[in-house]
């Protein structure tokens, strides 16, 4: 089997070896402030904060597909009934849903 080839340097410099004997130390305020004042670092873009949180987003599609589909089932099972009946059936159901899912992402999930 043929030796792997040679790495490329990069063009980075090495980092400075710390001295025999100083490997697990804190660095010192010097080296801290050579560390912020390097021209050469990357800023990094400021992050834009979302409209709403994550767990938000998420309760909104899950809420949003669940209710839809509860109307569709509804709508074909009780095709006959009045429509005013039908209507008050499909909110009652989607409350309870929305209401249960809201439970389960802000009262239990909020726990961990």
């Amino acid at each position: 089997m043929a030796p792997p080839p040679p790495r490329k340097p990069s063009g980075k410099p090495a980092p400075p070896k710390p001295a025999p004997g100083h490997e697990d130390r804190f660095p010192t305020n010097a080296e801290l402030l050579a560390d912020l004042s390097n021209p050469q670092a990357k800023r990094r873009k400021p992050t834009e904060l979302s409209r709403f949180s994550r767990r938000t987003r998420d309760y909104l599609l899950v809420a949003t597909i669940g209710s839809a589909a509860i109307v569709l089932v509804i709508a074909k099972v009780v095709h006959a009934s009045d429509a005013g009946t039908t209507v008050r059936l499909c909110f009652t159901a989607v409350t309870l849903y929305c209401a249960l899912l809201w439970y389960v992402f802000y009262g239990v999930m909020s726990r961990y």
